[in-house]
């Protein structure tokens, strides 16, 4: 069943060739329908999650109220990355120790250099969004599964990498944030189907 994930990594590449936003869908949509085939249906739920997300973040222009639509679809989902991962953790010292140092690092980091910069309707969504992020990617960790802890470093890297572009200016990082968010896809679909 792992060979099926040429599949999604063919969209993805789709997509970042075309620029067609169908094929970011069917990226997500199929590392879903593999992850439920896998016997992970909290996992290929969070998938499809994203896909919404996805969807309102490709389409919000300059409207802020659908990029909090985006927010809200991605903190849904990764809400249900955590609940995947909570029976699959076993916290040691040390992932304590690395989740207290990511939240104080994103917590300055977003206090200080991305709150200031974000238009105010999005700044409650996006403290309790890079709150949840941090905290999936705290139970990725503890899981004790590299491929699935990665997938959602990935994820956690990419969303630092928007908010560089879309508060902060930073243009240069947007060729990071797609090839990294599927790889994250890919990478927590295998993770369900070792």
């Amino acid at each position: 069943m792992i060979a099926w994930l040429l599949l999604p990594a063919a969209f993805a590449v789709l997509r970042m060739a075309t620029r067609k936003y169908i094929f970011s869908a069917l990226t997500s949509l199929a590392c879903a329908a593999l992850a439920l085939a896998g016997g992970a249906p909290v996992l290929a739920a969070a998938l499809a999650v994203s896909a919404v997300g996805d969807y309102f973040m490709a389409h919000k222009g300059e409207r802020e109220t659908v990029y909090a639509l985006g927010i809200g679809g991605f903190f849904i989902g990764h809400a249900l990355l955590i609940a995947y991962a909570l029976p699959r953790v076993q916290p040691r010292a040390w992932h304590w120790a690395v989740l207290a140092a990511l939240a104080v690092l994103y917590g300055v980091y977003f206090l200080r250099r991305v709150l200031p910069r974000m238009p105010k309707s999005l700044r409650l969504p996006g403290g309790l969004y890079t709150a949840i992020s941090v905290a999936g990617f705290g139970c990725a960790l503890m899981t004790g599964s590299a491929w699935y802890a990665i997938g959602v470093g990935l994820l956690l890297f990419s969303d630092t990498m928007i908010a560089e572009k879309d508060f902060l200016g930073r243009r240069g990082v947007a060729a990071l944030i797609l090839p990294t968010y599927y790889l994250c896809h890919v990478l927590v679909t295998l993770s369900a189907l070792l």
